[in-house]
Order: C-alpha cells, then sequence, then structure tokens
C-alpha cells in the first residue's frame, strides 16, 4: 500500500461517522424525495424542506465528493443510484439503517473500550441495564427499532415463505413476531392457514392494529409473553426470524430449549439468520459481530447455529440463502425436534 493509500484509508476510518450523520440528516430532511435525475438548484427546494439553502448546498457538495448526489451546474443538485437508495420509498432500507445507525449504533461505539476491557455490552453501561430491558421501559423507543426492522424484513419475507413450504401447514406459530408484518404475509398467501404470534405484550398493540386492517384477526391469535419463559404449544411450524443473534450463546440455548419443549415430534423449526461464512470474516460480517457484541448478541456462523440447535435437541435437516441487498448473509436454517436420546 502506498503512502498515497494509506493516507487515503485512514481519511475513511477517522471521517465514516462524518458521512453518516450528513447521510441521515439529508435523508430526515427529505432530500432525496425531492430530487430525480434532473439537477435542481438547492435555493429552489431548500425553503421547502424548512432547510436553509447554503448550509444544505454545501453539505450535499461534500457528500457529491462521496458518491452520494451529483452536482450539474454549482449549486444545482440531482440523485444518483447511490442517493436513490436514501428515498422513503426505496427498496433496501438504507434509510432505516441510518437512522438506527445515528441513534443506536454510534453511541454504543463510544462505550466500545468499556466492552473490550470487561467483556460486557456496551448497551448496559449506557442504559443502566440489559438492552432489550431498555427497550421495554421504552415503548416510543421500541416501536421506532421495530420498524426499522420491519422495513428491512419486508425484502425477506417473500423469499422466506417461498422457502419455508408451508402447503398443507395448519398452524405456524411466530416468536418474537414484532408488528405481524411477516404473519400477515404468511396468511394472505395461505388461506387455510392459522397463526399465534408471541411476542413482549408493549408490541401487540401494533400487530393487533395491523391484523384488524388486514381483516385476519380471527386467524391469528395474539400473546404477550416471553420467549424465554413459555412458548405457545400446537404449531406445524415454529419461525424464529433475526432473533437469536440478539443473545449470547447462553442465553441462545436457553431460548431453543423453551421452545424445544413446546414443539411437537412432526413440527418444523424455522430460524432466519444471517450466516457469518467460514474463515476470515468480511467487513460487514465484521461490522455485524461487532454491533451485536456491544449489545449482547453475537453473529454465528451455520457450524456454530448447528451446534446451539444440537444442545437443545434438535438436528438442523437444512440451510437455504434467502439473501436480499440489505442482508445478504441471510439464510433459513430448518431445524427438527430430536425425539429419541
Amino acid at each position: 500500500m502506498t503512502a498515497q493509500e494509506q493516507s487515503a484509508l485512514l481519511t475513511r476510518v477517522s471521517t465514516g461517522s462524518w458521512l453518516i450523520h450528513a447521510l441521515n440528516a439529508v435523508a430526515r430532511l427529505g432530500v432525496p424525495d425531492v430530487l430525480d435525475e434532473t439537477p435542481r438548484p438547492v435555493e429552489e427546494f431548500a425553503p421547502g424542506l424548512g432547510a436553509d439553502a447554503d448550509a444544505l448546498g454545501r453539505t450535499l457538495r461534500a457528500l457529491v465528493a462521496l458518491d452520494f448526489f451529483t452536482e450539474g451546474p454549482r449549486g444545482h443538485f440531482a440523485l444518483n443510484e447511490s442517493a436513490r437508495l436514501l428515498r422513503a420509498d426505496a427498496p433496501a432500507p438504507l434509510r432505516a439503517f441510518l437512522s438506527v445507525g445515528v441513534e443506536r449504533v454510534l453511541p454504543l461505539f463510544g462505550e466500545l473500550e468499556h466492552t473490550l476491557r470487561t467483556g460486557r455490552p456496551a448497551a448496559e453501561k449506557i442504559y443502566g441495564m440489559p438492552y432489550f430491558d431498555y427497550l421495554d421501559q421504552h415503548p416510543d423507543t421500541d416501536r421506532e427499532f421495530t420498524k426499522s426492522l420491519g422495513r428491512s424484513g419486508a425484502a425477506f419475507f417473500d423469499t422466506a415463505l417461498d422457502r419455508m413450504e408451508l402447503d398443507g401447514t395448519e398452524h405456524l406459530v411466530d416468536l418474537g413476531g414484532g408488528d405481524g408484518a411477516f404473519v400477515e404475509r404468511a396468511l394472505r398467501r395461505h388461506p387455510r392457514l392459522t397463526a399465534t404470534l408471541l411476542d413482549r405484550p408493549a408490541m401487540l398493540g401494533a400487530a393487533r392494529e395491523r391484523m384488524g386492517d388486514a381483516g385476519l384477526t380471527e386467524r391469528c391469535a395474539l400473546v404477550g409473553g416471553s420467549f424465554f419463559d413459555d412458548v405457545p404449544t400446537g404449531g406445524d411450524v415454529y419461525c424464529v426470524a433475526r432473533c437469536l443473534h440478539n443473545w449470547d450463546d447462553d442465553t441462545a440455548r436457553t431460548l431453543l430449549r423453551t421452545v424445544r419443549s413446546a414443539v411437537g415430534p412432526g413440527a418444523r423449526l424455522m430460524i432466519v439468520e444471517d450466516v457469518v461464512p467460514e474463515g476470515p470474516a468480511t467487513a460487514t460480517a465484521g461490522y455485524a459481530d461487532l454491533v451485536m457484541m456491544l449489545i449482547g448478541g453475537r453473529e454465528r456462523t451455520l457450524a456454530e447455529y448447528e451446534a446451539l440447535l444440537g444442545d437443545a435437541r434438535f438436528t438442523l435437516t437444512r440451510a437455504r440463502p434467502i439473501g436480499t441487498v440489505a442482508a445478504p448473509r441471510l439464510h433459513l436454517v430448518e431445524a427438527a425436534p430430536v425425539t429419541q436420546e
């Protein structure tokens, strides 16, 4: 690496947090939503967004230099492929991730040294309690968190349902189902299917509203509780989507053992999670695992998921990629209960 390349690398590393703040601020103003591929003068669109034209123009010029937006005549800006991802209607949820990154993730990295020295999640130092306990006590924050996850989840719902092979399934149990977006899609696809959604009581209001609006109230039971304590019985398929990575290995085992106590011999367990490739970590996988470490969770390889399942008396039967632009490592991991010791 040349001296010039080293300097460029250090610049990118040291200014990364500046970029995410700038992108988040511009997205929150709604700049990407009022632009297209034809450059417009900043003085024309800034007032309608409640922005100062000079400050906004200077910020956009900085982002142009980083390959977000393009500039025609000086002070005239337009969307490019990267900036288009910031629109509210973009299929990939970059806008939601930016908001979560600025408001949730960056403060955690400010306490990374605490985690390195103690092995304890930075979230516990910042919030004075485990991260998900904090969300339980702050329902407004919890709803925003779940909303951002719903946007990112929408991209893989259909692919996951394609792979789940639910034809002939009578009852689906969605554990940690949030606002019910996944269950709603499943019930619409399979008119004879019924479902149970289990989540923390604070989350059920959004799910109840969604099921009511969709006319699915009679087909979906909503249960408030913790999947660490008790899991509803009677399901043909149990789904745990993007939950296991929130927890360390001991806690994840407890979750899976609770599920195993409810699962009948013919039922299937479907886990939707990112799977870290064996060997050296990619940049995105490494970053994701750091974030999970800071809140008390862990990203895992397929072998690590297989070991957790084995400890809970499940056997891994299949694992298939269902990755999206926003989550390229996402997999559907299928497991069956072990019925003989």
